[in-house]
């Protein structure tokens, strides 16, 4: 469990980039000229994917893809996700994505490990290991958690299964704190080429990337994992009662067009309305 004041020194320097500086000229909720108007020069990068290669990572705002990496940001990489659902995932993004990376500390892994009966545990660990993962080339961290090993074994098999190779980012590969997430923002995004992480820092607070929309993830699952990621923001797992009306987590919703993000925003809310006005909607 964090403290209160490394928790109030991470959120004041999660204030100090233009996004917040420069709140006031957001009137309404379409947002986009405001991030163009932001961003200057590197608003063409923000929606740019192509020939970035394409990286299955989650959603969590620690994870950050590289500069040459395009982000299909989806919590746990897919593993919340139904066998139905995951069986229609692989077959949409076989052969498209050119790497899998789970990572330590994986919230998404937890609520798996939690879930899961044993034996499924035990049958995703031995499809790893058939399958050829190396356990100890991975497992560089003194006292790595059970949900964090099944995170791993199962990315590696997703990995196989879409043609893809496999990493895992451990701790100090990430950024961001260790104790709880710092995320002032989730970006929930409809559109193929969307890719905030070269705003991060100067422009933008950190954020959760959530585009499985655009990736075979359908809406039910979507909405689902939406609430999931802001219920996370919204606790003591991250900024928790540090969001306000005056300082609200912002889900920003995003489409292909503005029409789009501004039906996706709707949705938004009538996912999240439980949380009031700790959230604050906005679209692109």
């Amino acid at each position: 469990m964090h403290n209160d004041k490394a928790l109030k020194k991470v959120w004041e320097i999660t204030n100090n980039n233009i996004f917040f500086k420069r709140l006031e000229e957001i009137k309404g909720e379409n947002a986009r000229d405001f991030l163009k108007n932001i961003s200057g020069k590197k608003w063409e990068k923000v929606f740019k994917r192509s020939p970035k290669k394409m990286v299955l990572i989650c959603a969590d705002e620690r994870t950050v893809s590289g500069s040459k990496e395009f982000k299909v940001g989806i919590a746990g990489q897919t593993i919340l996700l139904s066998k139905k659902e995951r069986d229609e995932f692989v077959n949409k993004i076989k052969g498209k994505i050119k790497e899998v990376r789970s990572h330590s500390g994986c919230g998404a892994a937890g609520i798996a490990y939690n879930s899961l009966k044993e034996k499924d545990k035990k049958e995703i660990e031995e499809e790893a290991l058939e399958l050829g993962l190396c356990l100890d080339k991975f497992l560089k961290e003194k006292n790595i958690s059970e949900a964090d090993k099944l995170g791993l074994f199962y990315s590696f098999c997703l990995a196989k299964k879409i043609k893809a190779s496999f990493s895992h980012t451990p701790f100090r590969g990430m950024r961001g704190e260790k104790e709880f997430h710092d995320a002032r923002i989730i970006f929930w995004s409809a559109n193929k080429n969307f890719d905030p992480t070269s705003l991060l820092n100067k422009i933008l607070p950190p954020h959760f990337l959530a585009n499985g929309l655009v990736f075979g993830v359908g809406e039910k699952y979507a909405k689902e994992e939406l609430k999931i990621l802001s219920k996370i923001a919204l606790s003591d797992h991250g900024f928790g009662k540090l969001f306000n009306k005056k300082n609200p987590f912002f889900v920003v919703s995003v489409g292909k067009n503005l029409k789009e993000g501004k039906e996706l925003n709707e949705k938004a809310k009538k996912v999240l309305k439980e949380f009031g006005d700790k959230i604050r909607f906005l679209y692109l």
